[in-house]
């Protein structure tokens, strides 16, 4: 009586299915006997080489398949299926990603020969039946280092008053038909991955930043949304068509952003001209195109930004949500090394061509719905309300308060607040973690970041398969004669497996940009002096706390080891901060602190700081 019921113990009696196969790890030679150290540092124990070494030599990366681990044997067996390199070497860690990620830079003889089928130029019967939009003012605006150009913009005033814009994407399935090679090794694919300094495309290069891409100057087939305004910026109507454009200039955000800002275009053409290099087609300079070009490039801009800024305000008053986040770029040189890093933030450039992909989006997810067209649709589940009371709780820790968040308004009210509080990037992060994650369905379900009911993607044919699958809904509407084959493949399987492959793509493009920031610092531990940088406290525990650096949003952890003990740093009871024995000595979430580099761990892609 009283007594506490004993444990119940459990013992593996057969190991039915191993979760991991194959996996990287680092080769080594112990004892005269080559073994393999796993990349993942939960998996502590070594494995013995069995077979063929490959030549490897000591702590090259390689990939390796699991034999087995019979008893009484200490330690597993595998068997080297690759060798990708040396470690801690930039290439070989890009290669390390494509390989723990299923991602592959080539593709089938097959699907090549029917990508390079279609040539390099339109041919003259692609031209029959589309509506011809070369002769009105069209823009792209893009990332400084984009390689494939979806999607373009357009403007016609018109005489009686109003406007047209024409949001044109590229016509994809025009060229990725049902039932080829190509069409299933895009959807073995389900989009492309943006890893640093590279794109392994869900297209051949020669369609995805060849033939599809909406290259400066040169003809393209296009869907395309013309959308009519009245002079206030009101949404009159639209129409849908099949069509060609030509783009008259291929900007940067960063230009684009000139444009909106500055008046005098002399200010303009003096602003630091991004490196072409980094880019693939940049077409001309802005120097090369003449006085009259320039203003037609300014107006358009000007124009545009109104009309967006419109639809933004509009956006907002029916409940979206203003999601601002910074995203850093990372450019590399020929060896894959970090030259250059910098915030990409979201600013009037981005909006601008954020609010009319949003529109079309929303506008062919209504057709969708209505005429029921086989599509899959973009989905954001509402929050769990027990998460967002949590959050509710964490920033009443910083004097944010807020009402009952399962109203859309106190969610509004709530991002206000916190997206002008000088914390404001730690509470985004806070925020965000509290949302579930979009993903695609077979149904309209809703989408509650945007507060809207129909939404799909349809902007970004190139590198999602889901906007593939609602371009080729769609033809039917704009061609009679559809000769396209017709699927019987379930939307909701699609659905699913697209959602995976994203999640997939989400992960391989995180850990690159891992691997550049820690080939960036790792620099600082091979300098003399002491390099600092400045730094907010992100999360904190008994352990010590993270930090996120500012001017490249890298993450870390500080040791509570490496705090100076006279101090006596304690966690405060509310887990908001660590505090001194002395209350004025105080690490709390959100603080600006100065830091330095304590150490890289290469195996966890890990990084440890210290005060500086």
């Amino acid at each position: 009586k009283g007594l506490k019921p004993k444990p119940h113990r459990f013992e593996v009696r057969k190991i039915i299915k191993r979760g991991t196969n194959e996996f990287l790890g680092f080769f080594s030679q112990e004892f005269n006997r080559p073994v393999v150290q796993s990349e993942n540092s939960r998996i502590r124990i070594p494995f013995k080489v069995m077979g063929d070494t490959k030549n490897a030599q000591e702590n090259d990366k390689v990939l390796v398949k699991f034999v087995r681990w019979d008893p009484p044997a200490r330690i597993p067996t595998c068997k080297i299926l690759r060798v990708l390199g040396p470690s801690h070497d930039a290439h070989t860690d890009h290669k390390g990603i494509l390989v723990k990620y299923g991602l592959s830079q080539t593709f089938p003889d097959k699907v090549e020969e029917e990508a390079k089928s279609f040539g390099e130029k339109i041919s003259t019967k692609d031209y029959k039946g589309r509506k011809d939009f070369r002769n009105t003012f069209t823009l792209t605006i893009d990332p400084l280092d984009a390689r494939d150009f979806d999607d373009a913009i357009s403007l016609k005033v018109l005489d009686q008053g109003g406007m047209e814009i024409g949001v044109h994407i590229a016509d994809v399935s025009h060229y990725v038909r049902r039932g080829t090679a190509l069409d299933s090794e895009a959807r073995k694919r389900g989009n492309s991955t943006y890893l640093v300094g590279e794109v392994v495309p869900m297209i051949p290069h020669s369609l995805s930043s060849g033939l599809c891409s909406l290259i400066e100057g040169v003809d393209r087939l296009v869907k395309s949304v013309i959308f009519r305004f009245s002079a206030d910026f009101d949404l009159l109507g639209y129409h849908i068509y099949d069509s060609v454009i030509n783009s008259d200039k291929r900007l940067t955000y960063e230009q684009a952003l000139l444009f909106l800002e500055k008046d005098n275009l002399t200010d303009i053409l003096e602003a630091t001209p991004p490196p072409s290099r980094y880019s693939g087609n940049p077409g001309r300079a802005l120097t090369e195109i003449n006085e009259s070009g320039l203003q037609s490039i300014h107006k358009t801009i000007r124009l545009l930004g109104k009309v967006a800024r419109h639809l933004r305000k509009r956006r907002m008053d029916h409940g979206s949500l203003e999601l601002v986040s910074a995203e850093v770029k990372i450019l590399v040189d020929q060896r894959g090394e970090p030259e250059k890093i910098y915030q990409n933030k979201d600013d009037e450039s981005h909006q601008l061509i954020e609010e009319f992909m949003l529109l079309a989006n929303q506008t062919i997810a209504r057709i969708a719905r209505k005429k029921r067209l086989p599509v899959v649709y973009r989905t954001h589940p509402d929050p769990d309300p027990e998460s967002l009371e949590e959050l509710r709780n964490f920033l009443s820790l910083f004097g944010i308060s807020c009402g009952e968040l399962t109203s859309r308004k106190e969610v509004q009210k709530m991002l206000f607040q916190i997206n002008r509080s000088p914390i404001s990037q730690v509470l985004r992060i806070k925020f965000l973690r509290s949302l579930q994650q979009a993903c695609y369905r077979a149904s309209p379900d809703g989408h509650y970041g945007l507060a809207m009911n129909d939404y799909l993607h349809f902007t970004s044919p190139i590198r999602r398969y889901a906007d593939l699958i609602t371009h080729r809904a769609l033809e039917p509407l704009l061609t009679p004669k559809d000769t396209q084959k017709k699927s019987a493949e379930s939307m909701e399987g699609l659905a699913k497996k697209l959602s995976i492959s994203e999640r997939n793509s989400v992960d391989a493009e995180r850990e690159s940009i891992k691997d550049k920031l820690i080939l960036f610092y790792k620099r600082d531990l091979e300098k003399k002096e002491v390099v600092k940088h400045k730094a907010l406290i992100t999360e904190i525990s008994r352990r010590g706390f993270f930090v996120e650096l500012t001017d490249t949003l890298a993450r870390g952890f500080v040791n509570a080891r490496t705090l100076p003990r006279e101090i006596g740093y304690r966690l405060a009871s509310n887990g908001s901060a660590l505090v001194g024995r002395n209350p004025k000595h105080k690490l709390r979430i959100g603080q600006e602190i100065e830091i330095q580099i304590d150490r890289i761990n290469t195996l966890d892609k890990q990084m440890d700081f210290r005060l500086a």
